[in-house]
């Protein structure tokens, strides 16, 4: 029989239930930690020098490293993220938006604000023009990719469809969005069909939240996302409708730290062994306060980082997104060691980017607040680090050649020159001299380490921008 979030035949119950202990075998992970709790210089040397290869390290190499608490040894783990995290992206960090269009959810996740029992919440489901409405603000400021965020309202395949077609469909002058990603409840094979069919999408994310079972059942204790092994296997789901560009997650904070990540390196392996393609994504929302939450654990800052630099270890290629508060210095080290990509902050309810959004919609669910593009991007430049508007690689289907090949030269001839070239037409187009001459400086500083050949067809590029044309890429 099928499970009870099933509308496919050939997701039967037996099938969702042995999926799912493939993905993850609880009891092999904590062997595999046990095995792994203790390891020494020597063996982290070892580890290290993997993962300088640049091909990622091992499950048991990953336990090993996540369990490291002596402050000298994770030095050196950090020091060695940072190295890796440089020569396959370069100090680059994609920019992204979050939109929610509704907050409406059938779930009752003790952690999250949104949930069906929290009557204090104000219910709102933005239709196309209210939705336009918003992308068109984002456009105005620069972004060319957002992420649509859907709670589980069972609004189902239309309301997701017309969500979709309304964002592609949003024009402010000759501006649109570039790059499309979904953040949506697991679904049946023919209703991600139908979603595929709609556009074309970038990545897919779900987030596991806890792969422990226990826990997540403490968590999740009614509605449909109550059902671990719906949950779990819907990237089997999504690979079967079409939709291989798919995004991992977990919940910080949730449940153990060690057995998390571990898990999800074993569902990362799962997923390129079964279908031939890693995870585009994986994402790391951590557990904040919130009202109307009743869980809330949080892990510190330096866990933080420590869990993105093992991660990128593991990962090499792999797009790490921020998606979560973190001061501005914590910020900087998360670039430096992972992250790969930020979603710009919002909080989560319709409208908060138009005068039309009622805060009161928010629950106190805050990704960050509300900020101008600018302003991130004055502050990254500041830093050092390349705000990479680029959407050059979605739009020529190359991003899995880019990530997952290994290919460092195609890395460094096309992506470098590209994020400077969507930077410098983004300082003309949107930026105050301020942020211009910051931007500016960065260029410069930039264009210096590129090889003679790239930095002149990055130069010619640029000057084309400046005679008017755009989005001339490599």
């Amino acid at each position: 029989m099928p499970g009870p979030n099933s509308a496919d035949p050939d997701w039967s119950r037996g099938r969702l239930d042995e999926t799912a202990r493939r993905i993850c075998d609880p009891d092999r992970i904590r062997d595999l930690l046990a095995s792994s709790a203790q390891v020494s210089a020597d063996a982290l040397d070892t580890i290290l020098r993997q993962a300088r290869t640049l091909e990622g390290i091992p499950p048991e190499a990953v336990a090993a490293l996540i369990q490291i608490t002596d402050p000298a040894l994770r030095a050196t783990v950090l020091t060695a993220a940072k190295r890796v995290h440089a020569v396959v992206h370069g100090g680059r960090v994609g920019v992204s938006a979050p939109v929610c269009p509704s907050n409406r959810c059938v779930n009752d996740c003790l952690y999250c604000p949104l949930r069906r029992s929290n009557t204090r919440l104000r219910r709102n489901a933005s239709g196309p023009r209210e939705l336009q409405r918003e992308i068109t603000g984002l456009l105005d400021e620069g972004f060319r990719h957002i992420t649509l965020v859907f709670g589980e309202d069972r609004s189902g395949v239309p309301y997701v469809r017309d969500m979709i077609q309304a964002a592609f469909g949003t024009r402010s002058g000759a501006r649109h969005i570039q790059r499309l990603e979904l953040n949506l409840n697991p679904m049946s094979v023919a209703d991600l069909q139908a979603i595929k069919e709609a556009a074309r999408l970038g990545t897919y994310h779900v987030y596991q939240e806890t792969y422990d079972p226990v826990v997540y059942a403490a968590l999740h204790h009614d509605g449909p996302k109550a059902d671990y092994a719906w949950r779990v296997t819907c990237h089997d789901r999504a690979h079967e409708a079409g939709l291989t560009d798919v995004g991992l997650g977990v919940l910080l904070g949730a449940g153990d730290t060690a057995f998390d990540i571990v898990a999800l390196h074993s569902h990362s392996m799962y997923l390129t062994d079964t279908y031939g393609l890693p995870p585009h994504s994986i994402t790391y929302p951590r557990m904040i306060s919130a009202t109307g939450a009743e869980e809330s654990r949080e892990i510190s800052d330096d866990d933080f980082v420590y869990t993105v630099a093992v991660t990128r270890l593991a990962f090499p290629y792999c797009n790490i997104v921020l998606c979560t508060p973190a001061l501005r210095d914590t910020r900087l080290l998360l670039y430096s060691h992972g992250i790969s990509q930020v979603a710009v902050g919002s909080n989560s309810y319709p409208g908060v980017y138009t005068a039309g959004g009622d805060p009161d919609a928010a629950g106190a669910l805050s990704i960050g607040r509300p900020r101008a593009l600018e302003n991130l991007v004055y502050l990254m430049c500041d830093a050092g680090v390349v705000p990479n508007l680029c959407m050059a690689c979605y739009a020529q289907r190359r991003k899995q050649t880019v990530f997952c090949s290994g290919d460092k030269t195609d890395t460094h001839k096309r992506c470098a020159p590209n994020a400077l070239l969507a930077l410098k037409e983004y300082l003309m187009d949107y930026a105050s001299p301020e942020t211009q001459k910051v931007g500016g400086r960065l260029i410069q500083n930039e264009l210096a380490h590129l090889s003679d050949d790239v930095r002149a067809l990055a130069l010619e590029l640029m000057e084309e921008a400046e005679a008017g044309l755009r989005g001339q890429m490599l």
